[in-house]
């Protein structure tokens, strides 16, 4: 594997299009395969990494208030783009999450910045915490922003909820879920936006940011293709207990909006009997984009959280 590294303020042909911020310097790592993994880096080389994992439709901007301030407490700061997002590789694959998981353990392996603090929302979520479970050596502390771990409860409650992914089936379908993805107007993606964020929605400037990274080539398939093969290949494995053994020995923390109609505190249940350090915190008025609606309170119990681990 290899890397190519482009200092801050610095542009090629793969970033002309790619946000500013002081400090963050960007990396194309090799994982194999012909994947390119972008990787936005800022902090100290030796200090503690932390790696934030973004969720759909976003890339490493969804932490940008976040990873200077985490910088400047000396922390190591990676933002991943994941395979099929931002400036990421978005090749013609299934897009398991399985496959994504091993991505980030690549970059880990190539960057030498394990054992690792994770931050994940959203599909971020389910993605990095199957790579702690499949490389635990690597991994310090998890802290899950408005997502789910892959144990779903195969009982009642579970599945009075599955009627709140109604929103899954259209950007999972082939060819429409492509077009719904990359319509130039972005009409789904800016209802979704709205229902998801509980009446919040993105700033118009970020979801534009988002959505055009999703209207290049592969991605809007690559998007749809998250989709698609959590709904055929991995959701009943994931209900039937593919995971259901899985112990996690680090702590582990999940701050939860109480805004988000999909994924709601009922399908975290479970998770305190197979973590050993367990614990999850509510917020009232805020919906599935924390970290753009409120990321002082993100930021603070982050930076607790960080110092404790």
């Amino acid at each position: 594997m290899t890397s190519e590294s482009i200092p801050a303020g610095s542009f090629d042909v793969a970033t002309m299009s790619m946000p500013r911020l002081d400090g963050v310097s960007h990396r194309f790592v090799d994982v194999g395969g012909g994947v390119r993994i972008h990787v936005a880096e800022t902090g100290p080389a030796d200090g503690p990494p932390v790696m934030l994992v973004h969720g759909f439709p976003q890339n490493w901007w969804e932490w940008r208030e976040l990873i200077g301030p985490l910088a400047a407490d000396g922390y190591r700061v990676l933002c991943p783009d994941l395979r099929g997002a931002g400036w990421s590789s978005a090749p013609a694959s299934r897009y398991g999450k399985v496959g994504m998981a091993d991505d980030l353990a690549a970059v880990l392996d190539r960057l030498g910045a394990e054992p690792v603090a994770l931050v994940a929302h959203d599909w971020g979520g389910p993605v990095s915490f199957i790579m702690m479970l499949r490389h635990p050596e690597m991994v310090r502390g998890y802290f899950g922003v408005n997502t789910v771990a892959p144990w779903l409860k195969p009982d009642l409650a579970t599945l009075r909820h599955l009627w709140r992914f109604w929103y899954q089936l259209p950007i999972a379908l082939p060819l429409v879920g492509p077009r719904v993805i990359a319509d130039p107007k972005g009409r789904f993606l800016r209802l979704l936006s709205s229902w998801v964020g509980g009446g919040f929605s993105m700033p118009g400037d970020d979801f534009w940011l988002y959505a055009r990274r999703m209207r290049e080539p592969g991605h809007a398939v690559a998007g749809s293709r998250w989709y698609r093969t959590f709904l055929t290949r991995e959701f009943l494995p994931w209900v039937a207990g593919r995971y259901a053994d899985a112990r996690v020995e680090v702590p582990v923390r999940w701050l939860h909006g109480t805004d988000d109609p999909v994924l709601t505190p009922t399908l975290l249940r479970g998770y305190q009997a197979q973590v050993r350090d367990f614990d999850v915190e509510l917020v009232d008025g805020v919906g599935h984009w924390f970290a753009e609606q409120r990321p002082d309170i993100l930021l603070e119990r982050l930076r607790n959280f960080l110092a404790r681990i």
